[in-house]
């Protein structure tokens, strides 16, 4: 008498695969989506809420990937609950994948913006040089640059982050980064509680560390990261 085959059942049924996944392209999506619409000339709280939004949409299913690891790892010493934790595990694994994936993908679009502000920003810093060159001093505001050194204050072109702040130095010269005469700077935070700050000195020098953070050379500029 032939001995019945035993069927192995498969882990994920092709509806349960083809809806993980298409899960973690919405996870992975939303990141980057949340950093492209930083450089989209929208309202700044538009920008920033959505922003928001689309981050913290990926907080939880991030952190239950990371506890999911060790809890279905625990659990698979268990022989009867093996195979549930096996397929959490997997979850778990690639949820991680996917996440980072769009984790680095919109570091490299965030990079490639900051890069584009840093050429956008060159006419503005340039009136700046211009007027401190004619007046042996730099300008003691934006607004004294027009219209002679040039036609009106720009904005960044970043919807996040619209607005350049200009501050002259009240330091002596020393290691800090206000040994410059003037700084040109975006506040570019990335989350509610995030100082990140774009800036440019005029000397093009900057210290490893500044402003609580550290420092990420972009072109000319540096970013701190908070």
């Amino acid at each position: 008498m032939q001995e019945p085959q035993l069927v192995k059942k498969p882990l994920f049924s092709r509806s349960a695969l083809t809806g993980l996944i298409a899960g973690f392209l919405v996870l992975s999506s939303a990141l980057i989506l949340s950093q492209i619409l930083i450089g989209l000339p929208v309202d700044r709280r538009i920008s920033l809420l959505t922003n928001q939004l689309m981050i913290l949409s990926t907080v939880l299913p991030f952190l239950a990937c990371v506890l999911g690891v060790p809890v279905s790892l625990l659990a698979m010493l268990f022989p009867k609950a093996r195979y549930s934790a096996l397929r959490a595990l997997l979850v778990c694994l690639g949820g991680l994948v996917f996440l980072f994936a769009g984790m680095q993908a919109r570091f490299v679009i965030r990079t490639k913006q900051f890069e584009q502000l840093a050429d956008h920003s060159r006419p503005l810093i340039s009136a700046i040089k211009r007027f401190e060159k004619d007046h042996s001093k730099p300008p003691t505001k934006l607004d004294e640059l027009v219209p002679v050194y040039i036609n009106e204050i720009p904005h960044t072109g970043m919807g996040a982050y619209p607005d350049y702040e200009y501050k002259l130095s009240t330091e002596a010269p020393g290691p800090d980064h206000l040994a410059a005469p003037w700084e040109l700077s975006v506040d570019c935070p990335v989350g509610l509680l995030n100082w990140d700050v774009f800036y440019y000195l005029p000397t093009e020098k900057y210290p490893e560390h500044d402003y609580g953070g550290y420092i990420e050379r972009i072109k000319n500029w540096a970013y701190v990261h908070e």
